[in-house]
Order: C-alpha cells, then structure tokens, then sequence
C-alpha cells in the first residue's frame, strides 16, 4: 500500500520517529490537530465540489436554453 508514494516500512518509521522526538502528550495533541486539519480540507473540497457541480448545471441549463431558441 502506497500513500503518496511512500510504503507501509516508510510511514511506520515516520511515526517511530515522531512518537520519539515529539513524546506521548505532544504526539496525541499534533494527532487532533491533524485531524482537525483533515476534517476542515474535506469539508472545504465538498464544498467546493458542490459548488462546482452547481455552476455546470447552471452551465447545462443555460445551454439548453439556447438550444431551444435556436429550434424555434
């Protein structure tokens, strides 16, 4: 399993290593923060992405409509 091109050996040293250097409080801290992080991205591309949705079916609509007048 490949995560950003980095293998399972690689993220488990990685987390070793700032289980080490950060400690237990720091470590359970910096998690939450990256949760939050994570949280907040994915919230913020969800709404991107349903505002984008809404632009192109505007889009659609709006090409329709020509299309109609067109006809006539």
């Amino acid at each position: 399993m490949d995560i950003f091109g980095i293998g399972t050996n690689e993220i488990v040293v990685i987390l070793l290593l700032a289980a080490i250097v950060l400690g237990p409080e720091r470590i359970a801290k910096s998690a939450r923060e990256l949760g939050k992080f994570v949280r907040n991205l994915k919230n913020y591309f969800s709404s991107l992405s349903n505002e984008l949705k809404s632009e192109l079916d505007m889009l659609d609509d709006i090409k329709q409509i020509k299309d109609d007048v067109k006809k006539l």
